[in-house]
């Protein structure tokens, strides 16, 4: 299966020598360092009645990402688009050096137009975590190749549905790695405009998808995991509904919402959360723009979680670590068109999800970045 998905990147990146020799040719890059501050580098999350778990203290950090982009027409009818980033953060606390983390992602999109309002396109996605092994840490690898059909109803409509199989390896426990068939729907409407040439002052937007996710440990119970045991493996199916609007032009606004069910056979794993989001980008006097993002989610569970003593054997791993409301701003400036300089303070908390586990983080950044688009 997954030499399959090696040739699906191959055929993906096979016309990448044609794109370096093709017009118009569009790319951009940017390489940021910063200095950070972390208030949780642990994430440890605090529950009522339990003595406070050990955690690595607050702590500043060196942060550095490489990231850029590339995209080319490769005749009338081809368009082949890529992109990659690597980044990673190192704390100054000694406490604190555990959570060191390296992150590569990379994309590739190879769409072909089969008639005038009619396009195919394959696309592969990658992503991996570096970090030192623990359950406690998302170290992981995910590698995912689709297909979709994108079919514009009129000029303003557009109906997109795909499929794709995704592998995604757990590193610090291989029952929590999973293989999965998933597809999607998605409309989108502009407004006014050409949805397949983009630039219109509003979109709207609905879809779904489904993953099936078949793991590769067996089913937690009530008792524990039993990985030896004869009974079932591991299943869930993956649910995510979602809408959302945007508007652009001298200032833009964006809101949406949309639901994650989990139907899992294991133990403490199914769930049902509900997230609303909005965010906007404005600009201010003498060139600074202010962007911020604020996101609510509220998390349920189907299982009740026992904090005062927990069950033997159940994994401390959690894939789906997303249950946290996020408020994020901050204010950029770009001087001579290729430096930027910036600042960003993010908020996470659990809630306003009824529990009693309370999370609480506190991030600070600056930063300089050098950029060039063409």
């Amino acid at each position: 299966m997954r030499l399959r998905a090696a040739v699906t990147i191959a055929v993906c990146l096979a016309g990448l020598p044609a794109v370096l020799h093709a017009e118009p040719l569009r790319y951009d890059w940017r390489i940021e360092d910063g200095v950070e501050y972390d208030s949780n580098p642990g994430r440890i999350e605090r529950i009522e009645g339990n003595p406070s778990q050990p955690a690595p203290p607050a702590s500043a950090l060196a942060r550095l990402v490489v990231a850029g982009s590339l995209a080319a027409d490769l005749g009338e009818r081809n368009t082949l688009a890529a992109s990659g980033a690597f980044g990673g953060k190192w704390f100054l606390a000694d406490q604190a050096r555990a959570e060191n983390v390296l992150v590569a992602q990379a994309s590739a999109n190879h769409t072909l137009r089969l008639w005038r309002r009619t396009q195919a396109a394959a696309a592969v996605s990658y992503y991996d975590v570096f970090q030192r092994r623990s359950t406690e840490l998302p170290d992981f690898r995910s590698l995912l190749p689709s297909l979709r059909l994108e079919q514009g109803l009129g000029r303003a409509f557009l109906a997109s549905l795909g499929a794709g199989y995704r592998w995604f390896s757990f590193k610090p426990d291989g029952a929590y790695s999973f293989h999965a068939p998933t597809v999607f729907l998605l409309f989108r409407h502009v407004l006014p405009g050409d949805v397949l040439a983009g630039a219109a002052d509003w979109e709207w937007s609905a879809g779904g998808n489904l993953e099936a996710r078949a793991f590769d440990g067996a089913a937690c119970t009530e008792s524990g995991c039993d990985p030896g045991g004869s009974g079932p493996r591991h299943d869930d199916r993956f649910w995510i509904v979602h809408a959302g609007f945007a508007r652009t032009g001298a200032w833009l606004f964006g809101a949406g919402a949309a639901m994650h069910i989990n139907q899992s056979n294991s133990y403490g794993e199914a769930l049902v959360r509900g997230l609303l989001h909005a965010r906007t980008v404005v600009a201010l006097p003498w060139e600074i723009a202010l962007s911020a993002r604020a996101e609510l989610v509220a998390t349920r569970y189907r299982d009740p979680l026992t904090f005062l003593q927990p069950v033997a054997g159940l994994p401390s791993a959690s894939i789906e670590d997303e249950s946290r409301s996020t408020l994020r701003v901050e204010i950029s400036r770009v001087f001579a068109g290729h430096i930027e300089l910036g600042a960003r303070y993010v908020y996470y908390t659990s809630a306003p999800t009824s529990s009693a586990v309370d999370f609480r983080r506190h991030t600070a950044l600056l930063y300089v970045a050098l950029l060039d688009e063409k």
